[in-house]
């Protein structure tokens, strides 16, 4: 079936906005090669760190849970993006890293419903409670792994998906955690240095805990380029694309996939740390399936894969739902075509556009799938599956080619990004088939 034309158009744009930065020349170099890589990476980064001189207290706040979930999406995206796993219950290790925290600051548990008897447990601190939740959910995640190996596709999706249904329910039934009473967490002790002291309890003035996320989701997002760009990353990859091929090739299914779950749940279990540090108060229904879901459309929206998407799908979808959607709520129902009883659009009054995010989410997605299948920042190898770029030729076997994929961090004075090398036997010094 033909694509339409207006959505071939509008699919393009990104690629016609980049064949011209690739051939302006500043300085002897093209313009893409100054905002892309590590150049364009350390920008933001160092803009990320001047967002507190220049911003607002509301945007500081905006700016906190949006950090963290940058860490989630990354997180699943080496479970989902990477290995090619589908998890759906990845809402289960942010509840985990959660209760940690919540359960080592609060320093008591409760041993008997019936009586209300608790048991004082020793304060722990945030420092040592980070690491002790990412370790915790990491383990989990090896656990929820293991018995999934021989699942792929749908039947894998769904025992994720119960795994995380369980997980709640277990923190509002098992006596231990308060039930549906939730459990309160204390934020970072206060650091003194010098003569001055940082405090991270001031609800008005969150900048040491903002600097605190922005760090940890930089730390993260360092350790998933480096599993990339690792031998393990390949192995990922190649469990994606193939995973009896991969078998065939050596790969070691089991270790490789149970590191992929171990490694997205620790980075999961590490933002959950975090969450309960800031919001300061944790309840079972807090971590419901739209976690998941939410998480997954991140990925999904700034491309399967991406590092640099799914940052930019988790700060598009996260400041939607944090910021956004509760000003269009005031525009609206303040307007004088809602707010009046006779006004045409007064039904507008009873619609909260909060509860109905997933209508909004779900049109964004029908609309990238029409236009943008590959996300709006597309690693490499997919935005060459679907444009059928990069195939090898017929008479080149799968074993003797190495594709040259074009990476995020730039390609310095290369005219033909995209390139296929034969390495099988016979080829000359070039590459080429001898």
């Amino acid at each position: 079936m033909a694509v339409k034309p207006t959505a071939r158009r509008m699919s393009s744009w990104a690629d016609d906005l980049r064949a011209i930065m690739q051939g302006t020349q500043i300085l002897g170099r093209p313009l893409l090669w100054y905002v892309s890589g590590w150049r364009l990476g350390g920008f933001f980064f160092l803009m990320v760190l001047l967002f507190p001189l220049y911003a607002s207290t509301t945007f500081i706040n905006v700016a906190i849970p949006v950090a963290i979930y940058v860490m989630l999406a990354v997180g699943l995206n080496i479970v989902v993006g990477y290995a090619g796993l589908l998890d759906l219950g990845y809402v289960a290790f942010f509840a985990i890293g959660s209760y940690v925290q919540a359960t080592g600051t609060f320093g008591a548990i409760q041993v008997n419903t019936s009586t209300g008897e608790v048991r004082h447990l020793p304060v722990l601190s945030f420092w040592l409670l980070l690491p002790l939740g990412a370790l915790i959910a990491g383990i989990f995640g090896i656990l929820l792994g293991a018995p999934t190996l021989r699942l792929r596709g749908d039947y894998l999706a769904i025992v994720t998906l119960g795994f995380g249904e369980i997980i709640p329910v277990v923190f509002n039934f098992a006596p231990f955690w308060f039930g549906n009473t939730g459990m309160s967490a204390n934020p970072p002790a206060d650091i003194s240095l010098g003569g001055s002291t940082i405090t991270f309890s001031n609800p008005l003035d969150r900048t040491p805990f903002y600097y605190i996320a922005v760090i940890l989701a930089f730390l993260v997002i360092l350790a998933s380029i480096s599993l990339r760009d690792s031998s393990l990353g390949r192995a990922w990859v190649a469990i994606r694309e193939d995973e009896t091929a991969a078998a065939a090739s050596g790969v070691n299914l089991v270790r490789t996939k149970l590191l992929a779950f171990g490694l997205g749940a620790t980075m999961g279990g590490l933002g959950g740390v975090l969450n309960a540090a800031y919001v300061q108060a944790i309840l079972p229904t807090d971590f419901s399936f739209y976690i998941s879901i939410s998480v997954l459309i991140m990925i999904v929206l700034g491309g399967i894969g991406s590092i640099a998407g799914v940052i930019v799908g988790a700060i598009i979808l996260r400041f939607i739902d944090v910021y956004l959607l509760g000003q269009i709520n005031g525009a609206v129902h303040n307007s004088g075509l809602v707010a009046d009883a006779n006004s045409p659009l007064h039904f507008l009054a009873s619609l909260d556009f909060n509860t109905a995010k997933f209508l909004i989410y779900g049109l964004v997605l029908l609309a990238m799938i029409l236009l943008r299948p590959q996300g709006l920042i597309p690693n490499a190898r997919r935005r060459r599956e679907l444009k059928g770029e990069g195939i090898a030729a017929d008479s080149l076997s799968a074993v003797g080619v190495v594709e040259r994929e074009e990476h995020d961090e730039g390609v310095e004075g290369q005219g033909e990004l995209d390139q296929t090398v034969y390495t099988g036997p016979g080829a000359d010094a070039q590459g080429r088939e001898g």
